[in-house]
């Protein structure tokens, strides 16, 4: 570990301060995957005095600003304009400590006497509170009032698994990714709900409404002795529920606070398919009339409720009546309209077949229309069959690799890479104060993305040669111990060989605007696809 005085480092002269070797993608990307800055990262240093310098990289290694003071504990004027968001300032500031207590710890264990950073004057990273990353809910980045369901956050399973990635969780270790190989990158996020508005809306103001008086704070953030926890008044549910009748339903991301990161190689079976739900639909032409007739209706029928609702009819007679007499020019609509076509003879024919199996069907005898025409006068309706569009799908994806260590470092590794899947992906159990469960916590979500060599000064090394995936779902690890099909192992029972199979699916369906030919229609510029990439 050599020292600098490098004066590039800050404005002012660096002294003894070591740049630390961060493995913390939090450094590249921020929550949404946009860089720091627009297209520049962050480094970070530290002296043995306990002098720490977060700074924005600069790729032309110009003089670089500090964008956090660390003696004041808070973020400079340019790390504020350069990373806006309060969120990802936080979790910027939260990994910084995680990569301070790991190199402070690897010094130490080297014979450096180095000291402690203090993050202003009554917090260090010594301090215990830091000892582990935060596990209640972040402030400013709420649930939208999720009462009593609002869990959110880092659990402490969670910061196990950031532990883990800050061992730099590739295979093979050697591996030279982003320079000669391309590789797939894998990163994971708790999860937070994409619709809190729907059952938990925000109060005025969009303020959180849970109660905060009590001090009963569970794991989840749970706040049990505030007898107003989870209350909203009800004219907030009436305003969301106009907005979204009026609008559509909104979602948020289903991102919330980066957990890790692991990179491997490139899948021997790579493919994707892209699908949507198309399904046949028939429309005769006595249907096709009447929901012509019925779809005018609706003011009739707003008025009506309305009526109900200001109480203006006292017993179901009056409702009964009103139904009848508020039928006006609509009932004489219909009944010109039958009129007409008792006239028309296809029309005619059509009606007696329906009267006919009407009937039939009272006493019991099933018999439909189309086959009354069909055996009394060897017609059947024109069904007008078409293909009508249904829905958009959602894709499944399952990528394999053989991994076999070749040391007892990697070994280590491969383990902790099964872990980060396995336990990545199972449900949270939420522990009471009494200790029971009542809820179970979404897993956690991934981020998939396939990464290519990076020339010159190029911002990202996205490979757009192959398929993105938007964040997804990691509904199935399988790990064979046994590739060969006999039990092989090093000494203390590490297997030889192991084949991990990944099976994912993607939270929300593509869209054509997924596609969008104007970059600043996107909050996030590394979703945008090129012209030239194949896209989703």
């Amino acid at each position: 570990m050599s020292r600098t005085n490098n004066p590039n480092i800050d404005n002012i002269n660096a002294d003894t301060a070591v740049e630390v070797n961060v493995v913390s993608t939090q450094f590249n990307n921020v929550s949404e995957g946009g860089n720091i800055g627009g297209n520049t990262g962050a480094r970070l240093y530290l002296s043995e005095n306990g002098e720490a310098r977060l700074v924005q990289k600069n790729i032309l290694f110009q003089q670089a600003a500090r964008l956090y003071d660390f003696n004041k504990g808070d973020w400079t004027t340019t790390g504020i304009n350069l990373v806006p968001n309060e969120t990802d300032r936080k979790n910027l500031v939260r990994q910084t400590k995680i990569e301070l207590q790991n190199e402070i710890a690897k010094r130490r264990r080297s014979g450096v006497n180095q000291k402690d950073v203090l993050f202003g004057t009554n917090n260090s990273t010594n301090d215990e509170q830091n000892q582990e990353p935060d596990t209640q809910e972040t402030e400013g980045n709420d649930n939208g009032g999720l009462g009593f369901a609002g869990f959110k956050g880092l659990q402490s399973s969670d910061s196990l698994l950031q532990r883990l990635s800050l061992k730099n969780l590739k295979y093979p270790i050697d591996a030279d990714y982003g320079y000669t190989q391309d590789y797939i990158q894998i990163n994971q996020f708790t999860y937070q709900p994409i619709n809190p508005s729907i059952l938990f809306p925000q109060g005025s103001g969009g303020q959180d409404t849970r109660g905060r008086g009590g001090t009963g704070t569970g794991d989840f953030g749970r706040d049990f002795d505030d007898p107003e926890y989870g209350t909203v008044p009800p004219s907030t549910y009436g305003s969301e529920a106009r907005k979204t009748a009026l609008y559509g339903l909104s979602s948020n991301s289903p991102k919330e606070i980066p957990v890790g990161v692991v990179k491997l190689p490139m899948p021997n079976q790579l493919n994707d398919s892209n699908n949507v739900a198309w399904g046949e639909d028939q429309l005769n032409a006595l249907t096709a009339a009447a929901a012509t007739l019925a779809s005018g209706g609706l003011d009739e029928t707003i008025g009506f409720i309305q009526s109900i609702a200001d109480n203006k009819y006292k017993n179901p007679l009056d409702v009964i009546g009103a139904i009848l007499s508020g039928a006006g020019e609509k009932g004489r609509s219909v009944a010109d309209f039958l009129k007409q076509a008792s006239a028309n003879p296809n029309s005619r024919l059509s009606a007696r077949s329906i009267v006919g199996s009407s009937l039939l069907n009272l006493v019991g005898f099933g018999v439909s229309p189309e086959a009354l025409l069909a055996r009394g006068a060897g017609v059947v309706p024109n069904s007008n069959l078409a293909l009508l569009f249904n829905a958009p799908t959602l894709r499944a994806f399952r990528f394999d690799w053989k991994m076999s260590p070749r040391s007892q470092e990697e070994a280590i590794r491969i383990n902790n890479i099964i872990r980060f899947f396995k336990q990545g992906m199972a449900a949270k159990k939420m522990m009471e104060n009494n200790g029971r469960g009542y809820f179970l916590g979404t897993p956690n979500v991934f981020d998939i993305s396939f990464k290519t060599s990076r020339s010159g000064y190029e911002i990202t090394n996205t490979n757009d040669s192959v398929l993105r995936i938007k964040t997804c779902a990691c509904v199935g690890a399988a790990v064979n111990y046994t590739p060969e099909g006999m039990w092989n192992a090093y000494e203390k029972g590490q297997p030889t060989s192991c084949i991990l199979s990944l099976q994912f699916k993607e939270l929300e369906p593509i869209y054509n605007t997924d596609y969008d030919e104007d970059p600043f229609n996107y909050d996030d510029l590394s979703s945008y696809v090129p012209s030239n990439a194949v896209g989703y």
